[in-house]
């Protein structure tokens, strides 16, 4: 079995967008289309960083970090993604696509790891406290959308 995280390529859009609905799937309106077209543009962004766990030629899961910087804090990468597919999980990928993410950011000077996770993923939750994440505070989050 040939196992790998490596940065994401354009090339990924299929799997992506299949773990994407895997984790979500109401997520209809985000097309394999604007799939490619987002890790085209964070390819060719030197800030954000998508590492993929691929095996045997099949990419079952990634995370997705970006570096955040606040005028109130050290600078840390937050995790926008990180999605394991449903039938893979809890054999180790996720804790290899984290790991990889955590070297990147130490490499790269930040302070730490930041992450948010819904209230109800008990599971998520216990993954990132027996790495070392401590649960900081509630929040809501809200979102304004714009119609085009």
């Amino acid at each position: 079995m040939d196992n790998l995280v490596r940065r994401i390529k354009v090339t990924d859009y299929r799997d992506i967008f299949l773990l994407n609905k895997d984790f979500n799937p109401t997520l209809d309106d985000f097309s394999e289309a604007k799939v490619q077209a987002t890790i085209d543009a964070i390819t060719k962004n030197d800030k954000d960083v998508v590492f993929v766990y691929e095996q045997d030629g099949q990419v079952l899961g990634y995370i997705h970090g970006s570096p955040y910087t606040l005028l109130f804090s050290e600078p840390v990468v937050n995790v926008l993604g990180f999605v394991v597919k449903e039938s893979h999980r809890n054999q180790g990928i996720g804790g290899k696509l984290i790991d990889r993410l955590e070297a990147w950011a130490r490499d790269n000077g930040y302070f730490g790891m930041k992450l948010l996770t819904h209230p109800d993923r008990a599971l998520a939750h216990k993954f990132y406290e027996l790495r070392g994440y401590v649960f900081t505070k509630d929040q809501k989050n809200y979102m304004k959308k714009f119609m085009n």
